[in-house]
């Protein structure tokens, strides 16, 4: 029926194929949820919600193979929950690369992704008691010319506690997830995102906003920092929890390592695909 497609006078085919699917699915529950709100949905979240438990979200996964500080080849130095003396080191060679003081003491914030609205920047640059701390940050990607060029002038304002390099490399990741003790991530939204999985299993604790996958992978208080509202003031109080939780070494410490604990492979999400492909079978087999 052409008429599935139709939206507000024109064809859009997401529509129709949300609409013919015998089950939908999308890459976490709590964007599953999202997606049945008018501020989620994006104008189609009435037709998600007539999937009704059609629609289910499977949290992604991450290679643990890759993703594992203990056998990492790109990694100063490497290290696990039960020794984490090479993570030490991995700080000091990431203040190195990003031109800052090798200070061990100081916390390193860090954040690796694009440049970009959703991933929460405009908060960042609007937290004046987070950026005028005593702490250190390193910002790594590219995107919009705005925030690039917002990045690189607070760098050039307080060369030795903020570096930016705006040329994305694979093993710089590596290097940022294992050198960095705070990861940033305050997303507008995020239906899962990958990066907080791989910077709880390199031992630093991210700071996110309750979003999408955000909210089903970090728990506040015990291997993260989460917070609400979209608002500068929400986020920086979470990251002022952080930096005061960061002076806190026992409590610290158990932190890091219930985050290296986690498991996020993919093994996690298979058997619930493979429910979700049963179902569809019957699905489509009693609508014939």
């Amino acid at each position: 029926n052409w008429q599935q497609m139709e939206w507000y006078g024109k064809a859009n085919f997401l529509k129709g194929g949300l609409a013919f699917a015998d089950f939908v699915t999308t890459v976490s529950p709590t964007q599953a949820r999202e997606l049945r709100t008018p501020g989620g949905g994006f104008g189609l979240h009435d037709v998600f919600l007539s999937l009704g438990d059609r629609l289910v979200g499977v949290l992604n996964g991450i290679d643990q193979r890759l993703w594992t500080p203990a056998t990492d080849p790109q990694i100063t130095a490497q290290y696990s929950a039960g020794k984490l003396e090479g993570k030490r080191r991995c700080k000091a060679g990431l203040q190195r690369s990003f031109g800052l003081p090798q200070r061990r003491r100081v916390p390193l914030f860090g954040m690796t992704g694009r440049l970009v609205t959703q991933k929460g920047l405009d908060l960042i640059l609007s937290a004046p008691k987070l950026l005028g701390s005593d702490a250190q940050f390193v910002f790594l990607g590219s995107g919009e010319p705005r925030y690039e060029r917002a990045l690189v002038e607070l760098a050039s304002s307080a060369p030795n506690r903020i570096g930016v390099q705006l040329d994305f490399t694979d093993r710089l990741e590596h290097r940022l997830m294992a050198g960095a003790d705070i990861f940033l991530m305050p997303s507008l939204y995020e239906p899962c995102g990958l990066t907080q999985m791989r910077s709880q299993r390199y031992g630093a604790p991210p700071i996110v906003r309750r979003v999408g996958g955000l909210a089903d992978t970090v728990e506040d208080g015990l291997t993260g920092f989460a917070f609400d509202a979209y608002t500068a003031e929400a986020f920086q109080d979470a990251a002022l929890r952080a930096l005061a939780g960061y002076g806190e070494s026992a409590k610290w410490q158990a932190m890091i390592r219930r985050g290296m604990a986690k498991d996020f492979s993919w093994e996690r999400s298979v058997d619930t695909y493979l429910d979700v492909y049963r179902r569809a079978l019957v699905h489509a087999a009693a609508a014939r």
